[in-house]
């Protein structure tokens, strides 16, 4: 362990929290790096050595840094110093690791934390962050978006009466007439949200109008105000006005 950069102890002392389950919420002291490997490089209760070469074994390189609030580790491979460290994660329970990597090195997953946390509760700049940070199409960060997308929509108190709006409950389609200055910023929130391929999206986006999303109108709006934020020019429509 004394190999490690420094950079790792950086990471380690910063310990940032940003408080969504899906991201590190636990880190590991780094002269006390061993606790965490446990349950991962060696058994709790018999302290077994559980690192194998096989497929969907626990890689001897790997070494874990921090917990997700799931209980996902959060590591790095001991021999990509020169790289930065980049970051991986895997999930738990499934009766392998099967790694992805969410960072191409630890400052630059140190960086987006930091920002992460400053935007709090900004569910618009939380995602332009991502996807300006990652890439879109990778999996753990489209599940954190969703994550933070549920949380955002569940969090929301109920309206009054006297705001009820009947029209809220509408299903339809959101339009976007015009990206904007900001075209392949926008592409990329569509690509997200829509799960679609980003090289699909931006076909999408070559036709005069095309669909951003679809729902209830109350759900949507969220998209709505972080497309329009972008500079782009959209419009809600129902279901029977567009078939998109």
């Amino acid at each position: 362990m004394q190999s490690f950069h420094e950079a790792i102890r950086d990471f380690l002392n910063k310990g940032i929290v940003v408080g969504d389950p899906l991201l590190p919420t636990h880190y590991a002291k780094f002269d006390r790096l061993d606790d965490f490997q446990v349950g991962f490089r060696t058994h709790g209760h018999t302290g077994e050595n559980l690192i194998s070469d096989t497929d969907g074994g626990w890689h001897c390189e790997w070494y874990v840094i921090a917990m997700t609030g799931l209980d996902d580790p959060i590591f790095i491979a001991a021999g990509e110093a020169e790289d930065g460290y980049p970051v991986y994660t895997a999930a738990h329970g499934a009766g392998r690791w099967d790694a992805i990597q969410i960072a191409p090195g630890l400052a630059a997953l140190g960086r987006l934390l930091e920002a992460l946390a400053e935007v709090k509760e900004d569910i618009s700049q939380f995602k332009c962050l991502i996807i300006a940070e990652t890439d879109p199409e990778n999996e753990y960060w489209r599940e954190v978006l969703d994550e933070r997308q549920n949380a955002a929509m569940s969090e929301q108190p109920p309206s009054d009466i006297v705001d009820y709006d009947l029209t809220d409950y509408e299903t339809g389609s959101l339009i976007v007439i015009d990206p904007g200055p900001h075209k392949l910023k926008v592409v990329q929130i569509i690509s997200t949200c829509r799960g679609l391929p980003l090289k699909e999206t931006l076909a999408l986006a070559a036709m005069p109008q095309f669909e951003a999303g679809s729902g209830m109108k109350l759900q949507l709006r969220p998209l709505k105000d972080q497309l329009e934020a972008l500079g782009a020019t959209v419009e809600f429509r129902l279901r029977t006005e567009s078939h998109l």
